[in-house]
């Protein structure tokens, strides 16, 4: 008998050890160690190491303390099966603020340089980090590339360096008028059928000139390397020509005259910076695909290395096919500036320009006038915006 109830005692004793046990022992394990970045999302199921018989879905968490966009240490509360395990996270800041290049950087010597158009820094922390820029090898009286360094440090020391490339470049062109008298003759929207008598006129006069082409007359581009080895000047005018695109946005122009450059470095074996815009810069069509987009590409091709040229005498031939020769001769004749950038066009439809092309160029030469290609030095005509 005395053996039974010992027994039985034994086994009562392991029973209620048991549950005591049970019910007493750490029922959710979490990780030693919990530190979170900065301005991150909390995630507290991450923290969860082991859920004793359970899952990480059955347990709660009270966070109310913490608050991510700023460091320090704070509690939260785990809770499973209706105990509560404090817990403390560190907010940390580990991240090496952001450096980035949005645009290369080209200038002008001799001009006054903005080092942080085009750069974006930024932290995770959400404060701006202390920035430095060593911009001691940048030389704006000397033409080259610069590097120039910039230094971000956000709050918690953390460093994040780049090297930016600068590239100093002299301005094409000049738009002061020299003292010699000089007609630059331009022809856009070639090549075409009539380009051949063009350069054919232009040889018997011995006359220079440019031609801002297209990518529109592509049976005839054998011209446009036949037009650079006889000594002219090929500048680039749009690839499609239609306003609707080219003025559609920036991104659209720049598309568009990429496109055109590299068909013309395959012909002639090197990109031209002389660019004309369908319209000119003082286009007003401009404005019904977007506005403001003639001031901001201004601005943006010059920063890009181009030079944009406009004109201040013209044939007339723009306004119409198969305009009379003296109208064009008429048109043409009338301007005595000391430079003369002369408009007229290149298509299978402006035979009459041809034709008025000799008494031109005589009329000029009369006067003394000598007819050159742009160059780098030439003057540029650049008319006031309207877009």
């Amino acid at each position: 008998m005395r053996r039974l109830i010992l027994v039985s005692l034994i086994g009562i004793t392991i029973i209620m050890g048991s549950v005591y046990y049970l019910n007493n022992r750490k029922m959710l394990f979490l990780v030693e160690h919990a530190k979170m970045e900065i301005n991150t999302e909390f995630h507290y199921k991450k923290y969860i190491k082991e859920v004793v018989n359970g899952k990480k879905s059955d347990v709660t968490c009270q966070s109310g303390k913490l608050d991510i966009t700023k460091l320090g240490v704070y509690e939260i509360i785990f809770n499973y099966r209706g105990r509560d395990y404090p817990f403390t996270i560190e907010v940390v800041d580990t991240t090496k603020p952001k450096i980035k290049e949005l645009m290369k950087l080209n200038v002008l010597m001799n001009t006054e340089v903005d080092l942080n158009k085009g750069m974006e820094i930024s932290d995770d922390s959400g404060i701006y980090p202390r920035v430095t820029i060593d911009s001691s090898q940048l030389d704006t009286s000397q033409v080259g590339e610069y590097i120039v360094e910039y230094r971000a440090q956000d709050q918690s020391g953390n460093v994040s360096v780049f090297y930016r490339k600068i590239h100093v470049m002299k301005e094409i062109g000049t738009s002061q008028q020299s003292q010699d008298k000089i007609v630059y003759l331009t022809f856009d929207d070639g090549p075409s059928a009539n380009t051949k008598k063009i350069l054919d006129i232009l040889d018997r006069y011995d006359a220079k000139a440019t031609f801002f082409v297209t990518g529109n007359g592509k049976e005839y581009n054998g011209y446009i390397n036949e037009a650079h080895e006889r000594g002219h000047t090929i500048g680039l005018h749009s690839y499609c020509h239609e306003y609707n695109i080219i003025y559609s946005s920036m991104d659209a122009y720049f598309r568009d005259l990429t496109k055109l450059e590299n068909m013309v470095e395959k012909i002639i074996g090197y990109k031209p910076r002389y660019i004309r815009f369908p319209g000119g810069s003082s286009n007003k069509v401009s404005i019904k695909y977007h506005k403001g987009i003639m001031t901001l590409l201004t601005q943006k091709v010059i920063e890009k290395g181009y030079q944009y040229y406009d004109w201040n005498g013209e044939t007339g031939d723009a306004t119409g096919n198969h305009v009379s020769v003296e109208t064009l001769i008429k048109n043409a004749t009338v301007k005595n500036d000391n430079n003369i950038v002369m408009l007229a066009h290149d298509t299978d439809a402006k035979d009459t320009t041809v034709q008025a092309l000799p008494a031109i160029i005589q009329y000029y030469q009369k006067k003394g006038y000598v007819f050159k290609a742009i160059d780098d030095q030439s003057f540029y005509a650049h008319q006031s915006l309207n877009n």
